[in-house]
């Protein structure tokens, strides 16, 4: 059978005025919504409208909507995981601070399943973060918080800089993005907690390792190298099992196939449109509308898509 090329067509800003939208997601009702460091989440009406709801403080990082409708917040400036009521603007820890020992320092990801139980992702542990990026320290974890929300518990530990995370169709498997390993591991679901990793992807840059030690973040300054290291960032998948890796270093947006086979959907080395790439939701009625996050530019990406997205697991 032909393999569906994967393309993106169209894009064009929408929801100018959003700070710092690194998480974009598409609502069962099709609103589009993103994280907002200027307030919590906002809502990106048009090219130049947005809604802003509640404030949190910090840097939002990535969002997610629960069984309730309220957004879930893993807020990376504050090490905290805010629920946000979408009518009243309210703001509540579900947990902050640590978890068994573990700082919750720098959490970056919340993802939700059809159980209602919530999969975060803390990139480490060290105050440093340029350390931990230069040294590639593997202090990061992972960590399930019960439907209730009365327990939570560590499920994966000394994981290399664990950022956006997947569910597939069944629910079989966790799907980690490293960041500093630019590449994505899946755990299997076993119950309320996860087996050993396994590798999924090849790695998607090239960093050498001797671009790793005390000092290695002054290579960040260079463009060139930060686009060779790539630093993959957001992942999510089409309806045909491809999962989507985003690049923020690289400016560009690959996908990796379910026969494990890389395809570059879209490259921008200069960043002129495509610039700091974080995530990828879909919507619309066709699930053809793509939406794409970004920590540098102040609006959302919006295109057509050659493959329908996979549905968030709770609005299939």
């Amino acid at each position: 059978m032909a393999k569906t090329p994967i393309e993106l067509t169209g894009l064009k800003p929408v929801g100018r005025g959003v700070d710092r939208p690194e998480h974009v997601l598409v609502a069962g009702d099709g609103r589009v919504f993103a994280s907002d460091k200027a307030s919590a989440v906002a809502e990106l009406i048009d090219e130049h409208t947005v809604r802003h709801i509640g404030r949190a403080g910090g840097e939002p990082n990535g969002i997610a909507v629960d069984h309730n409708g309220h957004f879930l917040i893993a807020n990376w400036g504050l090490g905290v995981l805010q629920d946000l009521d979408p009518v009243t603007g309210e703001i509540t820890a579900i947990l902050t601070g640590q978890l068994d020992g573990h700082r919750l320092r720098w959490l970056n990801f919340v993802c939700v399943d059809s159980t209602g139980a919530l999969w975060c992702s803390v990139s480490t542990m060290a105050d440093d973060l340029l350390d931990t990026i230069a040294r590639g320290t593997a202090d990061g974890f992972i960590f399930r918080v019960a439907p209730d929300r009365q327990s939570a518990q560590v499920v994966a530990e000394a994981v290399n800089f664990p950022n956006c995370m997947a569910l597939d169709r069944n629910e079989d498997f966790l799907y980690v993005v490293r960041t500093l390993a630019a590449d994505v591991v899946r755990f299997p679901i076993e119950g309320e907690t996860l087996g050993a990793p396994e590798q999924y992807s090849p790695p998607l840059g090239e960093r050498r390792p001797d671009e790793y030690g005390p000092d290695a973040s002054r290579f960040l300054a260079d463009p060139e190298v930060g686009r060779r290291w790539g630093m993959a960032d957001g992942c999510a998948f089409d309806a045909e099992g491809n999962l989507w890796v985003t690049l923020v270093l690289a400016n560009s947006i690959v996908a990796i196939r379910p026969d494990g086979q890389v395809a570059t959907v879209i490259e921008d080395p200069d960043g002129a449109l495509l610039n700091g790439p974080t995530s990828i939701a879909w919507g619309g009625k066709d699930m053809r509308d793509i939406y794409i996050g970004s920590i540098t530019a102040p609006y959302v990406l919006k295109g057509r898509s050659s493959v329908p997205g996979l549905p968030l697991i709770h609005q299939r």
